[in-house]
């Protein structure tokens, strides 16, 4: 569960101060909130559905061997089968073989981001709220335990992901990394563990949130994470976006540019499957976009990691991103609202409008003028031209005179360190004030049918309330009578996709259909059978 972004700041040798504690809220239901999916569950819910979708699906294969052709690429496995297609989709990640064999990638990624990883899953890691004194935990907007957690100090930052924050969670893990700059921890000092609590020993908040974790499996550690390439595509082969590059995982970058480019490469991919045509222009508009989203996500993220020198600049940074997401999300939230209200899908082709992309607003051009301005800002603190306080000044006062963001969500005040949440009241609030004085532009990307939206969140509600009930039914139910009619109905997972689900009468059957029933059984019992099996 993901009800926000948490990060708290920390200096060395010093307990948290709770004032310097920083959120940034996720949709509320009926469309949130955000979630953190445990990766192994997930891709084998994703692959099942896949193959029901028509994919054939080969488990355990290895590419040992691939050829471009003119017309086709081919690919030979170690077992000797070989495969034929029309076009190659690289789906593999950081460990791309494709990028390999062509040299894809540049020898030295374009971006300032320079970091490395430590990371595994962990057992034992307690809530982040009792880490708090209850008047520290009463200041914040949302639980820090149903949050991204983060910790951040100078030098680098880590997440803390746990699978068990909710009610329903049967996962024990927590998902624990810890990601630094190059800059000032270039080289690795003992094992991964050694090294993890070494860091960790100088912040004694951060210290006790792991008095009683231990590692769940083996520690990972990495060198340089980021890696770059200029070109995703090239005659028969579309990489997805991390095959070609990675930033950091700060800010979620990664996700939020792969969904944007799946949508993009979907629509062309279903044309050029029709007309029989994969010229590499017709995936070009995904490539520049893939690129560009990239780009704006290493000048958030490297001019995070220069922030976190300082808490003021780290404050007054952190606002480009809080930026970026609110309006990079509203784009296709207004989009889905219009739908939902009218069902006319010309909303959803909109989707791969500049404007409508949701990555961190690295469309729009406000948005990006405005990082841009406070990245050179952070480049005059860093080479001692003004100090970190006089950066900081400068960002907030720059986002006081901001015409795109509410004034009263306190974009520009250093006291306001949780700047809204988007419950069903602020966020009707928000849309009525882009209603009324936001610019054309972004009027357009930020408002939608409230109306459609508050049907949303009370049919929301009555869908919990009615599960509950049936489950509570149900219950009593099992306890007296062991049968049931359980079978008739599709299970949640596959709710979505109820063309995938088996089919299940909903009348029972008819007379001739049991009397046809009822001979076969009576024929099978009356049948003589000697011995077992």
């Amino acid at each position: 569960m993901k009800r926000s972004f948490g990060f708290m700041y920390h200096r060395a040798g010093e307990e948290n101060r709770p004032e310097e504690i920083n959120q940034f809220g996720t949709l509320a239901p009926p469309v949130g909130p955000d979630s953190h999916l445990f990766r192994q569950d997930i891709d084998a819910y994703f692959a099942a559905l896949a193959v029901e979708y028509g994919a054939t699906f080969h488990a355990q294969t290895r590419i040992s061997e691939i050829d471009f052709g003119d017309d086709e690429v081919e690919l030979r496995a170690e077992s000797g089968v070989t495969y034929r297609a029309k076009l190659l989709i690289d789906a593999s990640g950081m460990r791309s073989m494709v990028s390999d064999q062509l040299g894809m990638r540049d020898e030295v990624p374009r971006f300032r981001t320079d970091t490395r990883a430590i990371y595994t899953h962990m057992m034992g890691v307690r809530s982040t709220d009792l880490l708090l004194d209850p008047e520290a935990r009463r200041a914040l907007s949302t639980p820090l335990g149903q949050s991204t957690m983060h910790h951040v100090f100078d030098g680098g930052w880590m997440w803390i992901i746990p699978f068990s924050n909710h009610r329903d969670a049967t996962n024990p893990l927590t998902s624990v990394g810890l990601m630094l700059d190059r800059r000032k921890h270039p080289n690795p000092s003992g094992t991964p563990d050694e090294e993890f609590r070494r860091i960790i020993s100088a912040y004694p908040t951060i210290e006790r949130h792991f008095a009683d974790a231990n590692a769940a499996r083996p520690w990972t550690r990495s060198g340089r994470i980021q890696y770059s390439s200029p070109h995703l595509i090239k005659p028969r082969l579309i990489q997805l976006p991390h095959a070609g590059a990675f930033i950091d995982p700060l800010y979620s970058s990664g996700m939020s540019v792969l969904i944007v480019a799946i949508d993009l490469i979907a629509e062309e991919l279903l044309k050029a499957v029709a007309e029989n045509d994969y010229e590499v222009e017709r995936f070009k508009f995904m490539e520049d976009v893939v690129n560009r989203g990239f780009d704006h996500y290493d000048t958030m993220v490297s001019g995070a990691f220069d922030s976190f020198a300082s808490y003021d600049t780290w404050n007054a940074w952190n606002r480009n991103w809080m930026m970026g997401s609110l309006l990079g999300t509203f784009g296709p939230l207004s989009l889905l609202m219009h739908y939902r209200k009218t069902k006319d899908r010309s909303y959803l082709e909109k989707t791969t409008e500049p404007s409508r992309m949701g990555v961190l607003g690295s469309h729009l051009r406000g948005v990006v003028e405005v990082a841009q301005a406070s990245r050179a800002d952070m480049d005059a603190a860093i080479s001692g031209e003004i100090t970190h306080h006089e950066a900081s000044e400068r960002i907030f006062a720059r986002f006081r005179t901001v015409d795109f963001l509410p004034p009263y969500m306190g974009f520009g005040d250093p006291e306001r360190t949780t700047t809204a949440t988007f419950t069903l009241i602020p966020g009707a609030r928000h849309v009525n004030w882009y209603r009324m004085h936001g610019d054309a532009a972004y009027r357009d990307n930020c408002t939608f049918p409230l109306l459609t939206y508050a049907l949303d969140g009370a049919s929301f509600v009555t869908g919990e309330a009615r599960d509950a009930g049936r489950r509570s039914v149900a219950a009593l139910r099992d306890v007296f009578f062991a049968n049931n009619r359980e079978w008739r109905h599709t299970a949640m997972a596959l709710a979505a996709h109820p063309e995938l689900a088996t089919p299940v009468p909903t009348i029972v059957p008819s007379a001739i259909e049991s009397a046809e029933l009822k001979r076969v059984k009576d024929h099978h019992d009356a049948t003589p059978r000697n011995g077992v099996g």
